[in-house]
């Protein structure tokens, strides 16, 4: 088995690997680096001996390969090469290599731990280190009130992933509890706590729903957290653009990243110009949800703000625009790319690189990488 190619996808800490070799229809593997091994084919126990790699995901005719952040692509990838040999030229993504150890991306994953809709703690993952956080004396007061409502506790909990947030896990972590503190004032506890000892699918039905229609006056409160537990419990239309637009000139980041994250739930190019705005915001964690969302929509009526964004200052924002490039941009998109090929950052580099290639290459648009793995994965099954 040898690389064909490597692709990018959204997360700065995986790669998809294209290999010569398919497997048969219906099959795929998934392997942690924690798992027992004895059994794995040879060059996964291989790929393991590694240091970086946490996770191998094969599938059809490709692996998806992550790493631990703190262990740099251009330490990583050489070695993956050679065990696993290439069919292209060593110098593709190898040449520019740096000797240096980049710093992770600050992609944190973030995972709420609930029992019957009742936040617990918080669990951030970045990688390579998981944290714990728990949240204000209340929430620890719901839970005991509504613990009689289920035969076993430990079995009705469960871990709900959110968006990934950027930053420090400290930033990012205060910054969570500080939103679930927002969104779940006493009386929503209060209300919570009635549900639980409802039927549960009733009860799911009922939390889910706002409590009223919101209003452009509710974003006036001098109360940041009245504006955004109102947001919070949003379910967005077209029709709510004048509402999610002004959301985004709000003073408070948390605020500006919801309204943000909610236009990327509304499937229509009439978005752009407001996802465009934030992608302009002060906060980095704006930015980098708007390109998410404009990644996600996929209208490639957006490529030339994305070509824009190749300059943005923050290193996971360009990462975001050179990823979209790749994905849907065309030849317009080829000056700004040559112009943006000696990026600091390798990961951005190696971005650009393979928008350049593909672009220059003739090779049409596929759209999101995780995109191409599910189509795959739904084949193989």
């Amino acid at each position: 088995m040898k690389i064909v190619s490597i692709e990018p996808t959204p997360s700065p800490h995986s790669m998809k690997i294209n290999v010569n070799e398919s497997l048969p229809a219906g099959e795929n593997y998934n392997y942690n680096e924690k798992d027992n091994l004895e059994d794995a084919p040879s060059y996964v126990k291989q790929l393991f001996a590694i240091e970086g790699v946490k996770n191998i995901y094969r599938v059809v005719d490709f692996i998806a390969l992550a790493r631990n952040p703190k262990t740099a692509w251009e330490e990583l990838l050489p070695k993956v090469r050679d065990v696993l040999g290439t069919e292209e030229p060593t110098e593709n993504l190898t040449a520019e290599m740096q000797q240096k150890k980049e710093d992770a991306f600050g992609e944190i994953k973030v995972f709420i731990q609930l029992f019957r809709g009742i936040p617990m703690q918080v669990k951030l993952e970045d990688g390579s280190e998981e944290k714990r956080i728990g949240l204000p004396e209340r929430f620890s007061q719901a839970i005991m009130e509504a613990s009689p409502a289920s035969p076993n506790v430990i079995m009705d909990r469960k871990w709900v992933e959110q968006h990934p947030r950027y930053g420090t896990m400290e930033e990012v972590g205060e910054e969570v509890v500080e939103e679930l503190s927002a969104s779940y004032d006493q009386d929503r506890l209060d209300e919570l706590v009635k549900l639980a000892f409802e039927d549960q699918e009733t009860a799911s039905s009922q939390e889910a729903k706002p409590e009223k229609q919101l209003s452009l006056e509710i974003l006036d409160d001098p109360n940041w957290k009245v504006r955004y537990a109102a947001l919070d419990r949003f379910d967005p239309t077209p029709s709510d653009l004048p509402l999610l637009d002004k959301a985004l000139n709000d003073e408070k980041s948390s605020i500006r990243r919801l309204a943000t994250a909610y236009l990327g739930m509304i499937e229509d190019p009439e978005v752009l110009p407001y996802l465009y705005k934030a992608l302009k915001d002060k906060s980095v964690t704006v930015r980098r949800t708007a390109g998410d969302c404009i990644s996600d929509l996929g209208f490639k009526e957006a490529t030339s703000q994305m070509i824009t964004t190749l300059s943005d200052p923050s290193r996971i924002v360009r990462w975001r625009a050179a990823m979209f490039l790749y994905e849907l941009g065309d030849e317009t998109a080829i000056p700004a790319l040559e112009a943006a090929a000696d990026d600091p950052e390798f990961e951005v580099r190696m971005q650009i690189k393979l928008a350049l290639e593909r672009i220059q290459g003739g090779e049409e648009a596929k759209g999101s990488v995780w995109h191409q793995m599910t189509q795959a994965t739904q084949k193989a099954d």
